[in-house]
């Protein structure tokens, strides 16, 4: 990506963001392929329920970049890579249509576009989660930032083709020689792994891909709290406000569904 674009697409990222602490929704768009495939492979990780399964078709996406952004700090440094190409499989496509057509209650979350979501999750983790919605948010953040740095340290980035011989793949870190190596949305699916396993609920999780000032295509864990949407990053310590990063959004996952809309 040219310099140029870099940072038209950095100006853009200013506008959305503007003081909104809930990130706003566009229309659907299809869902990365990545995802699709993990919802294939390993329908737990993935999170979405069998019901909506049927909603990832086999049409190429379009809309899809890999996810390359790796986050080499010089902590770590992957050794030994493990090639293993894999089946070529069909990219997914979640047509506008198709949310139309299937009506479940998870979509409340799906809104227009130009409207602000409010606190849609936070208010999905009250009836599935009191224990959690009971905390002060100190205490909530205290436990994801506690996860994310956890996760951040113990993982060691290493990219998809090293992994697994193709140019995206997206999974639970994979094990090799007792070390945990992934890329960014690697990070991501363990942060929500873990904080799932902690209490957290999942209508309060999201999948979140964008551009970096870098111009890499990036993928996040996002959680929402009363106080807004907050993104768990392998490239930051600290959960941060999505409004904060200096990031071109692109798509947001509808909590715990298999719909995905444009992030404006």
């Amino acid at each position: 990506m040219s310099l140029v674009g870099a940072a038209a697409m950095m100006a853009g990222a200013q506008a959305q963001a503007g003081s909104m602490p809930f990130m706003p929704r566009g229309e659907g768009m299809g869902a990365p392929m990545g995802f699709a495939d993990l919802c294939r492979r390993d329908a737990q990780t993935c999170g979405v329920p069998n019901s909506q399964l049927a909603l990832l078709g086999i049409a190429p996406a379009g809309n899809d970049m890999p996810t390359a952004s790796v986050g080499v700090t010089g902590a770590h440094r992957f050794e030994g890579a493990v090639a293993a190409p894999l089946d070529a499989f069909e990219a997914s496509l979640v047509t506008i249509q198709k949310v139309e057509m299937f009506k479940v209650a998870a979509v409340e979350d799906f809104v227009a576009a130009g409207q602000v979501r409010e606190a849609a999750a936070a208010s999905a983790a009250a009836v599935s989660a009191p224990a959690w919605t009971a905390r002060a948010e100190r205490d909530q953040l205290k436990l994801v930032n506690q996860i994310n740095q956890s996760v951040n340290r113990d993982v060691h980035s290493a990219s998809d083709m090293d992994l697994y011989g193709q140019p995206e793949y997206w999974s639970l870190p994979k094990l090799v020689n007792g070390k945990l190596y992934g890329d960014c949305e690697d990070y991501a699916l363990e942060k929500r792994r873990q904080l799932i396993a902690a209490g957290v609920p999942e209508g309060a999780l999201s999948m979140a891909v964008a551009v970096t000032a870098r111009g890499e295509s990036h993928a996040v864990l996002m959680v929402s709290l009363k106080s807004g949407d907050w993104v768990l990053d392998n490239l930051t310590p600290w959960a941060t406000p999505w409004q904060d990063l200096n990031y071109h959004w692109v798509e947001r996952q509808v909590p715990g569904t298999a719909f995905w809309t444009r992030a404006v």
